[in-house]
């Protein structure tokens, strides 16, 4: 496994959530660990997202690479290209409707999760 400052990307996600968590690990896996799953309450979290409001930074997933902070559905095409290669993050961005396609899956589950909770028993969703 890589050293953590070798990766590509960072990918923030909330911890509690059972979904997020599933898709986090799922995606350092696939990725074969150039993505970094690491939870919003880490304390390796506060260095990149410590200037984020607490409601911001709890509102979303967000993605950290090359320098640059994508959060909520914006996270969707670079986190495909810092998954699976430079080649699909270049296609999804050069698709509009690749591009649309994804955020909107995005968003779908977001807001699912928003309306519906985690999936996790006893949970609600943050607001």
């Amino acid at each position: 496994m890589p050293d953590p400052a070798d990766r590509t990307a960072r990918l923030f996600y909330d911890d509690t959530c059972g979904p997020c968590s599933l898709l986090a690990r799922a995606t350092e896996g696939v990725s074969r660990h150039r993505v970094l799953a690491t939870p919003l309450g880490d304390v390796a979290a506060d260095g990149v997202l410590g200037g984020l409001p607490s409601e911001q930074r709890y509102a979303s997933a967000h993605l950290a690479s090359d320098g640059a902070l994508w959060s909520g559905d914006a996270i969707a095409a670079p986190l495909l290209g810092a998954t699976f290669g430079p080649t699909i993050g270049r296609i999804v961005r050069r698709s509009p409707p690749l591009g649309r396609s994804v955020r909107w899956a995005y968003l779908r589950l977001w807001r699912h999760r928003q309306t519906h909770g985690c999936g996790a028993r006893g949970t609600v969703p943050r607001s």
